[in-house]
C-alpha cells in the first residue's frame, strides 16, 4: 500500500523580489552615508520608509555590512549599546555610491521601458486598484522627492521642474476628461 503525501505540494511560483537586485547594498552605503548606523537602524528603517513592502532580514543585512567593510566600503566602531556595531562610510564608499546613483538612475527608466510586459500582465479585475492607487502613490513619490531636494535645487531648476510637471498634470487631465466622455457615451474603441 502507498503512502500518501499528508499535503499537496505546492507548485513552483517565481515571486517577484521585493526590490531589485542590488538596491540593497547600495541603500545600506547610502543610508549610512546620511548618518552612521548600527544594523538593526537599518533594518528599521528599510521597513518604515517602504511601509513593510520590502524587509530584508538580518541574513541579508549583516553578511552584506561585513563584506562592505571587508571591501573598504565602510567602517565600524562598537558603541556602548550592548557592543552594538556603528558602520560609517568611507572615502572608497562614498566614490563607489556616487557611480551607484548614476546606474540606479538607469535601471529606473527601465521599468518605464518595461510597461508594456507589466500592462498585459495586470487582470482587468486590478486595473481599478492599479490604476487610482499607482497615480496616487505616483503623486506621492514625486511630492516627496521634490519636497527633499527641493533647497539643494537652484531656483532656476526647481521652476522648471514644477512647470513640466504641471504641463503633464494638465495632459492628463485632458485625457482623463476625454476618457470619462467615451466612457459616459458607451464608446469602447475610437
Amino acid at each position: 500500500m502507498q503512502r500518501q503525501p499528508e499535503h499537496e505540494p505546492t507548485p513552483f511560483i517565481l515571486k517577484p523580489q521585493g526590490a531589485p537586485r542590488g538596491l540593497l547594498v547600495h541603500y545600506i552605503l547610502y543610508r549610512i552615508s546620511q548618518k552612521p548606523a548600527n544594523g538593526y537602524e537599518i533594518l528599521q528603517d528599510i521597513d518604515n520608509k517602504t511601509n513593510g513592502s520590502w524587509r530584508p532580514g538580518p541574513g541579508s543585512v549583516y553578511p552584506m555590512l561585513k563584506k562592505l567593510a571587508e571591501e573598504g566600503l565602510i567602517s565600524s566602531d562598537v558603541s556602548g549599546k550592548a557592543d552594538h556595531k556603528i558602520f560609517y562610510i568611507t572615502d572608497k564608499g562614498r566614490e563607489y555610491l556616487e557611480q551607484a546613483k548614476k546606474i540606479f538612475f538607469g535601471a529606473a527608466s527601465k521599468w518605464t521601458d518595461l510597461r508594456g510586459l507589466l500592462i498585459e500582465l495586470i487582470d482587468t479585475d486590478n486595473v481599478s486598484r492599479f490604476f487610482v492607487d499607482g497615480a496616487r502613490s505616483h503623486f506621492r513619490l514625486s511630492q516627496e522627492l521634490f519636497e527633499s531636494k527641493m533647497n539643494k535645487l537652484p531656483k532656476h531648476e526647481a521652476e522648471y521642474i514644477l512647470k513640466e510637471y504641471q504641463l503633464e498634470l494638465e495632459k492628463q487631465l485632458i485625457w482623463s476628461k476625454q476618457m470619462l466622455k467615451r466612457v459616459l457615451r458607451g464608446d469602447k474603441n475610437e
